[in-house]
């Protein structure tokens, strides 16, 4: 076994580090720099031939804002690129906007005419078949938009297709037109991130905790917990209805009605708040409310084996023993179908 001196394993690990180090630094950079070309520098001008096989020189468009759009159209970043483009194209062409593809695929002009039949694209996709503007530009990113000003100056220069793009698009195409301000543009790239309710997560953790202790079936401190989620936040519904179904469990057929009828109050299509209802009803002994509300819940609910269930308790109690059986029944049906283990016929589930 070879045995390695600690100089030479400090060695090797440095070079690893700076092998890494060097690819972060490179992976970095072509994703933060688009091209070489610095933005507020002169745009280098070119002549290229179209797919149509019309030559187009940029100079010509000088005093319209001109977006270059550098792209491979296998690529399908590059495809989600252009469609966005061609969207902002139609609502900005007549504004003075105009929209410019370039690829390098000389040896494609078939698959890249295709790929612009299939989007609708109607903006000129030119061929950089020498890679000039490759190269004067400096393209580093598939694909690379560069938004050259009236002035002919390089004004952005985008790396990529961010989930944002079409937004920050139009958001540079409306302050380089004249439309919004400097701070409307800030507020357009740097959106504010929406204000987290605290006190809808804290509700959601204690709800969830007092769920952990209802399928441990510790029911005093699921109801402890139950109550403070309904303390944070007063308006989830599916914390009034966990409540409601552990004081049922409790034999609370009061606080259990009162906590269904708040969460219906808050959802009222809340199917499962209707079967705690009903189920509620069944311990008051008001049986003909109760079966109201059960078949009520029971229909178009797809988990409506809890509904059938306390169905049949109510028939049951009213001595209506065929209507008991036909309903439990259904109770069966529906969990054997769904593949539900008994457990789910628990009074929490």
């Amino acid at each position: 076994m070879i045995r390695l001196s600690s100089h030479v394993i400090f060695c090797m690990r440095l070079i690893a580090a700076l092998i890494i180090l060097s690819v972060i630094f490179l992976l970095h950079d072509s994703v933060v720099h688009a091209i070489t070309v610095k933005e507020g520098d002169a745009a280098p001008d070119f002549t290229l031939n179209s797919l149509e096989d019309e030559m187009i020189t940029l100079s010509k468009f000088r005093g319209s804002i001109v977006v270059l759009l550098y792209l491979k159209t296998e690529q399908s970043r590059s495809l989600e690129a252009m469609k966005d483009i061609q969207s902002l194209f139609e609502l900005y062409r007549s504004k003075g906007i105009q929209i410019i593809g370039v690829t390098a695929e000389a040896g494609e002009r078939e698959s890249i005419l295709k790929v612009a039949r299939e989007h609708k694209l109607d903006f000129p996709i030119l061929i950089d078949s020498e890679r000039e503007v490759y190269g004067d530009y400096g393209i580093r990113v598939y694909p690379s938009t560069v938004i050259i000003n009236k002035e002919g100056s390089v004004a952005y220069a985008i790396p990529g297709h961010a989930l944002s793009y079409k937004v920050k698009m139009d958001g540079r195409f409306r302050y380089l037109l004249g439309e919004i301000s400097d701070e409307e543009l800030k507020a357009v790239m740097t959106p504010q991130r929406e204000v987290k309710d605290e006190a809808l997560l804290k509700a959601e953790r204690l709800y969830n905790l007092a769920m952990t202790f209802t399928r441990s079936r510790l029911n005093d401190q699921a109801v402890i917990t139950a109550r403070q989620s309904i303390m944070a936040k007063p308006d989830v519904a599916k914390s009034h209805i966990l409540l409601g179904f552990l004081l049922l469990e409790d034999g609370e057929a009061d606080e259990a009605h009162d906590a269904f009828r708040k969460a219906l109050d808050l959802e009222p299509d809340s199917k499962d708040a209707q079967t705690g209802l009903g189920g509620a009803l069944v311990e008051k002994g008001e049986l003909d409310k109760a079966i109201a509300v059960l078949t009520e819940a029971a229909s178009l609910n797809p988990r409506s084996q809890r509904a059938f269930y306390e169905l049949g308790r109510a028939y049951s109690l009213k001595g209506d023993v065929q209507k008991s059986a036909e309903m439990y029944k259904k109770a069966l049906e529906k969990i054997m179908h769904k593949h539900i283990i008994p457990s789910a016929l628990s009074r929490c589930e």
